[in-house]
């Protein structure tokens, strides 16, 4: 892939060059440093809006097909990271002096209803359920209903109501984070628009977005820091209260990153390191802080340790694993008659 020279080689490489900024943006994100909170900006809807540019209808495919399909490449890793973290907490808790009933009574509620109830070394879970109910959600739409228009309608709809929420019933639980996806459907539906329209990969238009978008962030982050704008985001916890800018400034974060990636796909010194984090993202997102938490039983942590520790762990592991029988199925959810030639 690397050495392809086709459109559509280098779209997938560009996207998994900003996959592996995404990820590791995450994971810098919960490194505990003083400036990861910058991270939480733009870090969740870039996966969202990565995600609906990836998407494409397919009308001979069913919607339980899909659905199927779905369940396979989302929620069968989910399943399978969860119970392999919650036996290993276990364990710990076990070694720890508790009784099995004290952990399960404990767990039982988070590990049944997801979302924002887990935390500690599940919290990155929240993802995983919210965007395959966006993806059916999002899928059902263009199936049903092919005008643009009353497409782009109905996603607003949702935007206003999750902001709604977000303001006045923000101590609202929804499982498994079913109603972040109202929130997230904008980044979804903006990623597929954005792939539709070819917007962000005109050459005409690259150094155009690119300069733009860079200036914009450089003075949102300059404004915020002289405290002259006030702004936050946390997706898990329904925190995108500030009407507008929750979508304007995680839109230029993305904007930018798509267009540093189309650079970065360019330099071999970076991007095979890059695609090899990008093909890795769903793994370093459910291990990183499993990795963190285990590593930090024996050296202390700081930002930078976390970081290396929150990479290379569970790419270690996604090397691993796909060697194990139903590996890739269980822990990448990939199809179990996938050829191995697309692995690398």
């Amino acid at each position: 892939m690397e050495t392809a020279k086709s459109p559509k080689m280098e779209r997938v490489v560009w996207v998994d060059v900003l996959k592996g900024l995404g990820i590791m943006a995450v994971v810098w994100g919960h490194s505990g440093s003083k400036n990861a909170f910058y991270m939480f900006w733009f870090h969740m809807p870039l996966f969202f809006f990565i995600s609906g540019y990836l998407y494409r209808l397919n009308s001979q495919q069913t919607e339980l097909s899909y659905i199927k399909r779905k369940v396979n490449h989302l929620l069968v890793p989910y399943a399978y990271y969860l119970m392999l973290l919650a036996l290993g907490m276990f364990s710990v808790s076990l070694w720890r002096g508790q009784s099995a009933a004290y952990f399960w009574s404990a767990n039982w509620k988070a590990f049944l209803l997801g979302g924002s109830l887990l935390e500690g070394v599940y919290a990155t879970f929240w993802f995983t359920t919210c965007l395959f109910f966006v993806q059916i959600g999002y899928d059902f739409l263009c199936r049903k209903i092919p005008s643009g228009f009353y497409k782009g309608l109905i996603v607003l709809v949702a935007f206003l109501i999750a902001y709604w929420q977000s303001r006045y019933l923000p101590e609202s639980f929804v499982p498994w984070n079913m109603d972040v996806g109202l929130y997230a459907l904008v980044f979804y539906a903006g990623g597929h628009f954005c792939k539709q329209t070819k917007l962000l990969d005109k050459p005409s238009s690259r150094k155009i977005v690119l300069g733009v978008s860079f200036i914009l962030f450089i003075g949102f982050i300059h404004l915020y820091s002289r405290q002259i704008l006030d702004y936050g985001l946390d997706m898990k916890h329904r925190q995108y209260y500030y009407f507008g800018l929750n979508l304007i400034l995680p839109l230029i974060f993305t904007f930018f990153l798509v267009q540093l990636s189309l650079i970065l796909s360019k330099w071999q010194v970076f991007n095979k390191t890059l695609i090899r984090i990008g093909r890795a993202a769903m793994v370093i997102m459910y291990l990183h802080i499993p990795s963190v938490y285990i590593v930090r039983q024996i050296i202390p942590m700081t930002p930078v340790r976390f970081f290396v520790v929150g990479i290379l762990c569970p790419l270690l592991f996604y090397m691993v694993i796909q060697s194990f029988p139903y590996g890739r199925f269980l822990a990448l959810g990939e199809p179990m008659n996938k050829g191995r030639e697309h692995s690398a």
